[in-house]
């Protein structure tokens, strides 16, 4: 295919980040991604329902120092920098201002203890860790899927505690995928281009594609965990145990979304606003009523609720959305949706999954993962990130850092003149 400096694998978050500090650096690069597309798990859908939305990140987390801010506002994206407000049912009721509180405390209760053993520097499941048995347990075993999308049995608690959240979640009018694609127009993309082999141990790196072969001096991975656990590329020589045993104790866990078109405002929901059909269990979804006055209620699955949903099918997936949905509003809520739609994250061959969750034990691992390897492979992506996993800001911010050791690994190598 070609030659260059630096090729990047994978056209995510990361790998447009990397791609585009390389080239401003004055690098050249070639960036290969498999799909069709660019983005990753950043997916604006415009088509489905005729309007935006996410099927994947959504919200700038951490708003407040979310590098993806300053990049919407210098490309016109709309940021609504107000916290998200949710609401509760019980049965056929909304919840009291107290209720709220209860609810908010013992969440907050819970996330705490578990980053407090963290903090204590035992690395162990998040299941471990006394819970209150209050009424809104349950739902907080929910949120804790729904954060890391992975059930507190397979959560680490030191990685809970070294995750920097600002608890500022920030919406984009235009869809967070958007703006990752926008970021990445001009690049140099071969899209549908799969890496299916990366040999590495002579002076340079040389990939191979279904469509022809780049040589490089240097390469960046961004590939999810789920996708490098899988084989899906071959290393020559083969990776280091250290590196292999990071692909598969950082996996993606499972994150999928149930989506319907509702022609009508559902009980006069204030537009935006969410919450949950059930208090009394954690099998269960937490949903978004009419985001940007959309006629879009967005269902949100986590951890064993996502992956069982969306193992059983979409119809399956469907079934269960709406049978929350009448549960909270009645029966009468089936007339009112028109259309519906699922993710399959899980199913998808260049990602498996949804985002990345360190096994207990193995916070450690993200480190081995970020690591590079004789100045030649560099690693990017949110699971990469040791404060800001599992959120597209983590993928771009090692994306950037993955560039510029890259960058950095060449001029120590470059022959004096």
């Amino acid at each position: 295919m070609n030659s260059c400096d630096i090729v990047v694998i994978g056209a995510g978050a990361a790998g447009l980040a990397a791609t585009r500090t390389l080239i401003e650096s004055g690098l050249s690069a070639i960036c290969l991604e498999a799909r069709d597309r660019i983005g990753g798990r950043a997916w604006t859908d415009s088509e489905t329902f005729g309007v935006p939305f996410d099927r994947g990140c959504a919200w700038l987390h951490s708003g407040d120092i979310n590098p993806w801010r300053p990049i919407a506002a210098g490309l016109g994206f709309t940021v609504i920098e107000r916290k998200q407000v949710w609401l509760g049912r019980l049965g056929d009721r909304w919840l009291g201002e107290s209720e709220h509180a209860d609810w908010d405390r013992v969440i907050a209760s819970r996330l705490a203890a578990i980053a407090a053993v963290g903090a204590s520097g035992r690395d162990v499941a998040a299941s471990t860790v006394s819970a209150e048995r209050e009424m809104w347990s349950p739902v907080a075993e929910a949120v804790i899927s729904w954060y890391t999308s992975a059930d507190s049995d397979q959560v680490s608690t030191l990685d809970i505690f070294n995750a920097n959240d600002t608890n500022t979640d920030w919406p984009i009018v235009e869809g967070y995928g958007a703006l990752v694609a926008r970021y990445g127009e001009g690049l140099p993309v071969s899209l549908a281009t799969p890496a299916t082999r990366i040999a590495w141990g002579d002076r340079a790196v040389v990939v191979e594609t279904g469509r022809g072969t780049v040589n490089a001096r240097a390469a960046v991975i961004a590939v999810p965990t789920n996708v490098l656990a899988g084989g899906a590329i071959r290393f020559d020589p083969p990776l280091p145990i250290a590196k292999q045993e990071a692909f598969h104790n950082i996996p993606l866990g499972n994150a999928e979304k149930i989506v319907f078109r509702v022609e009508e405002n559902l009980l006069g929901m204030r537009p935006g606003v969410f919450g949950v059909a059930r208090a009394d269990v954690s099998y269960t979804a937490g949903y978004q009523f009419h985001p940007f006055e959309r006629p879009l209620v967005i269902g949100f699955l986590g951890g064993s609720c996502a992956r069982e949903l969306a193992a059983a099918g979409e119809e399956a997936m469907t079934a269960f959305g709406i049978d929350e949905l009448v549960r909270m509003f009645g029966a009468d809520v089936r007339r009112h949706i028109s259309k519906s739609a699922v993710t399959k994250w899980a199913g998808d061959p260049f990602i498996r999954g949804g985002y990345s969750a360190a096994r207990p034990g193995h916070a450690h691992r993200r480190a081995d993962l970020a690591a590079p390897l004789d100045g030649k492979l560099f690693f990017a992506g949110e699971a990469c990130s040791t404060d800001a996993y599992a959120t597209c800001h983590g993928a771009y911010l090692t994306g950037v850092a993955a560039a510029n050791a890259a960058a950095a690994a060449l001029q120590v190598g470059a022959p004096s003149s």
